[in-house]
């Protein structure tokens, strides 16, 4: 007999009542006066929100008015595209398009930052449900064949990866009854191959936690994070917890020192890895892949799966598909709706999966999380 394994899948509203940003919110808070003051003192980010601002009047001719209105995929697809055949846009080469890409896609970082960071939201709901999923994912210690949880995530924000961090180092310490890690440790798990940006010890792999009577929460992040930073040389993924490393300037030590390369050599500065909202999204990167691979296997497994603050679109076809492809005929459905849900949003969900066991709740996500802790024994800390 299969066992029962509980997937939560998390959308964008999942971290809204904490200030995150959903898709049509990002450029709002780009061309806000409010966002352009606060990174007042930021020469990179004022000059990138200026050439944004250029690009959408030049080559989008889009009124200032109309600025806020535009679709992310709108601004991205066709810079994509013509990136993938190496086509100008407008006064654009090919390499200056890479460019601003590079340069929007940290300013779209910035924007989740100033939602997250500065507008001073409750995330209490968040370190409960990471309260939750930890209670779970520890009962692993006891029973090491029991897996019984994990999250796929389309969220670039950093909330609940730095709540489970701490819960899981948290619980390492105690397992290993003081600082060496020769004993069992836990870890949050992404599920690819990584390497520590600043050689934290509780930055490991989900299988070594496992081999050393540990446990893993896995947390599959479909469009990548803020936390993490990748090698353009040899694509390892580098995680760093409590910060947005993607802010940050780093080189590869790894390619630096087995290819004698200098301290600022450009082909190993590390870059962001987020996947930007565009109708032709870049899943080329080797961990990216291997995220999405571990997603299907996860879905493939789970008897239930929860979507959070996730409205199915029609434009993310590469999740339709990997819904479509991996969940069980046989598994149950439920769905966290807003309270103010239209009827058209319910329905996209029932069509979509049919005649399996499905079940909605209209509610806010921190009521629902309140309402995991009164359906179960367990209680948060």
């Amino acid at each position: 007999m299969k066992s029962n394994k509980i997937i939560f899948f998390l959308g964008a509203g999942f971290s809204k009542d904490a200030g995150g940003p959903i898709q049509n919110e990002i450029i709002q808070n780009i061309l806000s006066s409010d966002f352009y003051e606060h990174f007042s003192d930021n020469e990179d980010v004022v000059k990138t929100i200026d050439e944004f601002k250029e690009f959408l009047r030049k080559e989008l001719l889009l009124s200032d008015e109309m600025f806020s209105k535009i679709a992310l995929e709108d601004v991205f697809t066709p810079i994509d595209r013509c990136i993938s055949q190496g086509l100008s846009l407008g006064s654009y080469s090919a390499k200056s398009l890479m460019d601003l890409r590079e340069k929007l896609h940290l300013l779209m970082a910035r924007s989740i930052q100033y939602g997250v960071d500065f507008r001073g939201h409750n995330k209490t709901y968040i370190t409960k449900f990471a309260d939750y999923i930890n209670s779970i994912a520890k009962q692993r210690i006891a029973n090491p064949e029991l897996d019984g949880i994990g999250i796929i995530t389309t969220n670039w924000d950093i909330l609940l990866d730095n709540s489970l961090y701490d819960l899981t180092r948290y619980e390492s310490q105690i397992l290993c009854e003081g600082d060496t890690l020769h004993g069992p440790i836990s870890v949050v798990d992404y599920c690819c191959y990584i390497s520590s940006l600043d050689n934290d010890p509780f930055i490991k792999p989900g299988l070594l936690a496992l081999g050393r009577n540990g446990y893993n929460i896995k947390y599959l992040k479909l469009h990548g994070s803020m936390n993490w930073l990748h090698c353009p040389l040899c694509q390892r993924m580098y995680v760093k917890f409590g910060e947005k490393t993607m802010f940050e300037t780093k080189y590869c030590k790894y390619c630096k020192s087995n290819y004698n390369l200098g301290n600022k050599a450009a082909s190993i500065r590390l870059r962001g890895n987020l996947i930007l909202p565009t109708f032709l999204k870049d899943l080329s990167n080797i961990q990216i892949r291997l995220i999405w691979q571990n997603a299907g296997i996860e879905l493939s497994e789970a008897t239930k799966v929860v979507f959070i603050g996730y409205s199915l679109p029609a434009a993310d076809f590469e999740i339709r598909q990997l819904l479509s492809r991996f969940i069980r005929k046989d598994a149950k459905i439920e769905v966290v709706f807003h309270p103010t849900a239209k009827t058209e949003e319910i329905d996209r969900y029932r069509i979509f999966f049919g005649d399996r066991q499905f079940t909605e709740k209209r509610m806010t996500v921190g009521e629902y999380i309140d309402s995991l802790f009164s359906d179960t024994p367990l209680k948060p800390r």
